[in-house]
């Protein structure tokens, strides 16, 4: 019997637009039955315990979030933790240091700091504000005068979150401004997220290949609807192309610009097909080739597509990787262990890409080893699905929390429950 699990908000989008309703005029509703169901996961609930610290209001209840923005303006915390939440941190350090009147530290897990974080506090630099690090973090004294319009050069190389944050930080203020971007930027299929909900709050960003131009004064309080996120969508699709299974997901919106919604046409092109009924999108079918996949705009499927390329009936390559060392983990080199893990084999390739063996049939059907995730929710999704078919046991289970709280229980219902999903 065919089951639905309703899907947990995605983070990318629910950060984006805390952030601008944490800016704009009035009082904004974020609205969604997946808001709760099956939990905000840790990176939202960090993002709204932090906005609150700001002084921003936030109420949660009836299927939704209210946000007011502060109406004296933002006093910072003295103290923000934000965990292991990189989208959260990257989006705050701007906000800190074009609208904070006083210093905020910063800490956080060990590995957050060792990620790439110096082309967002350069640019920072360039206005005034200041960072002082320290073992567990940092400082970030904001920028004691803000120009009227606010030209600045970001490297977006390495993420295009430091893009993202910044733009969002400028439409915030009065005059606004232009981004130079120095190099093209990373994973750009979130730039072009950010530009679709700063649009949505009113503000008509313009996206260049080498610039963005971001008016000011100009987000306004929305009430609006978040879809499920399009990530944990792909770690439950991967898993029934792997194990050949029927399944049915909601809410979900091919059109609301998240990038990991390439994955249904990645998994069509390997044999899969999919239904919509409204939100509701079921996936069907068993993999049939090997993936040939440019990853450059959603580089973290690169995790649960290692997985489904470990049990494909012909090689595959993965391109577009060039950021994945610098997640939550070392993504590059834990999608080659994945794949050893799961009785395949990985191997890098000229332009940030894998070359994946499929397992062989004579693979032994078990691994002998845990698989450790590092802490990094997307290679346990990864780990899971693959070790449906291969067996193994997952360390660190409950990393899963950073996204999708739910995740365990769905993979119960839908491939290791007698009424999960249809052959």
């Amino acid at each position: 019997m065919q089951t639905l699990t309703a899907l947990p908000p995605s983070k990318s989008v629910i950060n984006r637009a805390l952030l601008l309703a944490a800016m704009a005029h009035g009082q904004s509703q974020i609205k969604g039955a997946s808001l709760f169901v099956p939990g905000l996961g840790d990176d939202i609930t960090i993002m709204l315990r932090a906005l609150a610290g700001f002084g921003v209001g936030i109420s949660l209840g009836d299927g939704e979030v209210r946000v007011q923005p502060p109406s004296g303006g933002f006093d910072a915390p003295a103290l923000i933790d934000v965990g292991s939440a990189g989208t959260a941190l990257r989006f705050l350090l701007p906000l800190a240091a074009l609208h904070s009147r006083s210093p905020v530290s910063f800490i956080g897990s060990k590995r957050l700091f060792e990620r790439p974080l110096a082309p967002l506090l350069e640019a920072l630099g360039s206005i005034g504000a200041r960072w002082h690090s320290d073992r567990d973090g940092g400082l970030l004294v904001p920028a004691e005068s803000v120009p009227d319009f606010l030209d600045i050069e970001i490297d977006g190389s390495l993420s295009s979150q430091f893009v993202s944050g910044l733009a969002m930080a400028v439409a915030g203020t009065k005059g606004g401004g232009v981004l130079r971007l120095a190099t093209r930027t990373a994973s750009s299929g979130y730039l072009s997220l950010t530009k679709r909900w700063m649009k949505r709050f009113g503000c008509q960003v313009r996206l260049f290949h080498d610039r963005v131009e971001i008016p000011g004064g100009s987000l306004r309080a929305v009430s609006t609807e978040a879809m499920g996120d399009w990530s944990a969508a792909a770690a439950l699709f991967c898993g029934a192309a792997i194990m050949g299974r029927e399944i049915d997901l909601s809410p979900l919106d091919t059109t609301d610009g998240q990038p990991d919604a390439a994955i249904l046409a990645i998994l069509k092109s390997i044999g899969c097909s999919c239904k919509f009924d409204g939100h509701h999108c079921r996936l069907y079918g068993r993999i049939n080739g090997g993936l040939d996949a440019d990853l450059e705009p959603c580089p973290d499927l690169a995790p649960v597509l290692t997985a489904v390329a470990a049990f494909a009936p012909a090689p595959s390559e993965l391109c577009g990787l060039g950021t994945l060392e610098h997640k939550e983990s070392d993504r590059l080199g834990g999608c080659i262990k994945l794949a050893a893990w799961l009785g395949a084999s990985a191997k890098l390739a000229p332009g940030h890409a894998l070359r994946i063996t499929p397992r062989p049939d004579s693979a032994e059907p078990f691994a002998t080893e845990p698989f450790d995730p590092m802490g990094d929710h997307r290679m346990a999704f990864a780990a899971a699905i693959g070790g449906l078919r291969s067996g193994g046991m997952v360390l660190d289970a409950g990393c899963v929390s950073k996204s999708f709280p739910g995740f365990w229980e769905a993979i119960n219902k839908h491939f290791c429950s007698a009424n999960g999903g249809s052959r």
